[in-house]
């Protein structure tokens, strides 16, 4: 007879989904405006983006989040990410 921890085992190394639109948020910024970020500058609720950084970098983000919106949702899946704010 199987434990309830031998059938959760399978769900230990699951990633939850918001911590993986992080992690692709951060790279991607990383790659285009060569900035670091970590999981604490970025909050994701509702599939919207929120950036908590300098307001001179968030505003350089958002004259392009048009493209990076295309970007991260044509490479992915379509609604991966609604906003960034």
């Amino acid at each position: 007879m199987k434990g309830i921890s031998d059938c959760l085992l399978k769900y230990k190394n699951l990633v939850p989904i918001d911590s993986l639109k992080k992690e692709v948020v951060i790279a991607l910024l990383k790659e285009r405006f060569q900035i670091n970020l970590t999981n604490k500058d970025i909050s994701i609720s509702n599939n919207i983006a929120h950036l908590k950084i300098s307001p001179l970098i968030k505003g350089e983000i958002l004259i392009q989040k048009d493209n990076l919106l295309r970007v991260i949702n044509n490479n992915l899946t379509k609604g991966f990410l609604k906003d960034i704010r």
